[in-house]
């Protein structure tokens, strides 16, 4: 397998977020994204170009498990494909304020990723916070566990909405019913993806 040329790769990764922009990627089906690979594939601007590179399957394999698979951290401002993002949430001191109140700030340097997380403070008070997808919701609740052992304050989990993900209300009770059973606080935060 042939190392795609720097110049290459920006070119690849930037036409593939441009148009999961247009197809509003996270709201596909399993399905539509399977077959939206086939299509990349089969697009010059895509696999044309890729095609020098690897055949079919490799190709398909190297969009989907590198640009594609760091699609949503890239959208959170978070990898090494973060620079090619065309639209991203705000950042998580926006999301900070939206779930703790005009009084809570992010600490400096606290905010990582797997799952997205940070400290928050308000005067001496700080906190962990962290935050992702409805999907994702088993892996906040352990990140936020791990933390409820070693830190004096109980962690935060923000369940993170957007036009076209939702958390229903039964959902939402579930949800809670297990924060709760964990010691954790739990919260949902609808957000927008801004054009950058």
């Amino acid at each position: 397998m042939s190392e795609i040329p720097e110049a290459i790769r920006e070119q690849v990764i930037t036409e593939l977020y441009r148009q999961a922009d247009e197809l509003n990627w996270e709201l596909l089906s399993a399905g539509e994204k399977k077959r939206q690979y086939q299509k990349w594939i089969e697009d010059p601007r895509v696999g044309g170009v890729l095609r020098a590179f690897y055949d079919d399957h490799r190709m398909g394999t190297w969009i989907k498990d590198t640009p594609m698979k760091e699609y949503a951290r890239a959208q959170e401002g978070f990898g090494s494909t973060a620079k090619y993002a065309r639209s991203r949430f705000p950042g998580p001191d926006v999301l900070i304020r939206q779930a703790l109140g005009p009084e809570w700030i992010v600490v400096s340097n606290s905010v990582d990723d797997k799952p997205m997380h940070c400290l928050a403070a308000n005067g001496d008070t700080s906190r962990y916070v962290c935050w992702g997808r409805p999907n994702t919701f088993r892996d906040l609740i352990w990140a936020a566990l791990n933390k409820a052992v070693t830190m004096p304050e109980r962690p935060l989990v923000i369940v993170t909405e957007q036009d076209g993900i939702t958390v229903s209300a039964a959902e939402k009770a579930v949800q809670a019913a297990l924060a709760a059973h964990c010691g954790l606080d739990l919260t949902h935060v609808h957000r927008r993806l801004q054009r950058i």
